[in-house]
């Protein structure tokens, strides 16, 4: 029986939003479901496809628990990327298979935090206990030590499926199919695929107030529809319909999307200000209005500017020099290249010569 483990991990309460919008996502009662099937039909052998940049590492860490109980084979296979927490998922595999398009990737554990100094000691130490749970995993799969660990992970890396194996955190790499290798590709704007929060939020209050939408959960039932409003005909939800039969809440969603784009926008536009030097100002008009540039792109081309500026003006200096060498140790003008000589020498001196 085959498990896909594809787009961001995710919690359980969230799923149905994911769903509804038809983005890939995987929420640990989407795995036991799963699961839960294979016992009831005596199946002794799943199948795990990965496809994930990884995302919410207690969620990561109950699907990770689930398959190792499983009485079973557990053959895990990396398709695409596995990082973060889907790394932790992967771990789980009785046999673990990467395709050589793969990429695998651990670091330590991430979150935002408010507070005083003791707040952030909390959650500093919180972050490291997280660490170390993450690192079980790998342990109990590579059998490396804790401190080897630890330094691969605050370093975070990066393996194809050639480092992967050589490390130990998987037994072989696929030669026999071909798998297209989209590495969380499905949706580019959102950090690891996942909805900003306020979507979320947003949604579960618009979903709440609006008793004509019903909303299928595909991590207890197959499919996902929405009422329509007038005959009680079911459809399929996706954008177009979204748009077309509630454009309020389109709109609502489409302008939380337009107020974070805004907010990402304006602030790549401070930092390029703030990189800002002289001799930049072509650079810097072309990346607010017309390329796009990030800041760290904006500060190469910069820097790479003032690398050609610098050596343009020693081959000036130089050419400068020459040319006075030239005018000093002359020892004859011809006297039709009087007139050419004067002007030479006004352009070296920087004025008229005297008389």
């Amino acid at each position: 029986m085959k498990i896909a483990i594809k787009g961001p991990i995710i919690s359980d309460g969230e799923q149905f939003i994911y769903d509804w919008f038809g983005i890939p996502a995987t929420s640990p009662v989407k795995v036991l479901n799963i699961i839960e099937e294979a016992i009831q039909n005596k199946v002794n052998e799943l199948t795990v496809v990965i496809n994930s940049g990884g995302g919410s590492v207690f969620s990561a860490s109950e699907i990770y628990t689930e398959l190792k109980k499983f009485e079973g084979n557990v053959n895990v296979e990396i398709v695409g990327m596995a990082a973060s927490a889907a790394s932790v998922i992967a771990m789980a595999g009785t046999k673990i298979v990467m395709s050589p398009t793969g990429q695998l990737m651990i670091h330590n554990a991430s979150t935002t935090a408010w507070g005083d100094y003791r707040d952030m000691n909390h959650t500093g130490e919180f972050l490291q206990k997280v660490n170390q749970s993450i690192m079980n995993s790998y342990t109990a799969k590579t059998g490396k030590a804790t401190d080897e660990l630890k330094a691969l992970m605050d370093a975070e890396t990066w393996m194809t499926a050639q480092d992967a194996k050589e490390a130990g955190f998987v037994d072989a790499i696929m030669f026999e199919q071909e798998v297209e290798a989209k590495a969380n590709v499905e949706r580019p704007d959102l950090v690891n695929g996942m909805l900003p929060q306020e979507v979320i939020n947003k949604m579960r209050e618009q979903l709440a107030n609006d008793k004509s939408l019903t909303v299928v959960n595909s991590a207890t039932q197959p499919a996902k529809h929405i009422k329509d409003k007038g005959n009680g005909v079911s459809a399929t939800m996706n954008i177009e319909t979204l748009k077309n039969e509630h454009p309020e809440l389109f709109e609502q969603v489409k302008n939380i999307g337009f107020e974070e784009g805004k907010k990402v926008e304006n602030q790549r536009i401070k930092e390029i200000e703030e990189i800002t030097v002289a001799g930049s100002h072509d650079i810097v008009k072309a990346a607010k209005f017309e390329n796009g540039m990030s800041a760290g792109e904006v500060a190469m081309a910069i820097l790479k500017n003032e690398k050609n500026r610098k050596e343009n003006l020693l081959i000036d200096r130089k050419d400068d020099a020459t040319l006075v060498n030239g005018v000093i140790n002359a020892d004859f003008t011809p006297p039709d290249k009087e007139n050419e000589f004067s002007n030479t020498l006004d352009k070296v001196l920087g004025g008229k010569k005297n008389d």
